[in-house]
């Protein structure tokens, strides 16, 4: 049976992250299992390439902002993605942190069919953003 757990900001300590998809990101894994549970920050000035996931996935921003798919997401954004639909996000030139959870666990990361163009090129502008 599950336990109830509660993590407050003053008790996110990040650890650098393995993926190869954002380079200096740093996590936090509150739950590796199902529900699939973790902080995410992603450094100033860095860019994901196009990617998916198996699973849902449901992210909050809970520290700076990012551009998600052209917007910008602040504090308090929520952002859900269906699974199997690629994305990208980049950073400004602040870092930005997100709680994210999978219900149906991790799931299995996914480059998607333009990863290598878009990823070279970096992300494309936002249309009426600001150029954070």
């Amino acid at each position: 049976m599950a336990e109830i757990v509660v993590v407050t900001p003053d008790q996110i300590h990040l650890q650098p992250g393995s993926g190869a998809n954002v380079k200096g990101l740093n996590v936090m894994h509150i739950n590796e299992g199902k529900p699939y549970i973790t902080v995410i920050e992603s450094p100033p000035n860095t860019y994901a390439q196009v990617h998916s996931h198996s699973e849902d996935e449901v992210m909050v921003v809970v520290k700076g902002r990012m551009l998600f798919i052209g917007r910008w997401c602040e504090v308090g954004s929520v952002i859900y993605v269906p699974k199997n639909e690629e994305y990208w996000y980049s950073t400004g030139e602040e870092a930005c942190r997100i709680a994210l959870m999978r219900v149906n666990g991790r799931g299995t990361f996914k480059h998607g069919l333009e990863a290598t163009a878009a990823g070279s090129a970096g992300p494309i502008e936002a249309v009426g953003g600001d150029d954070a």
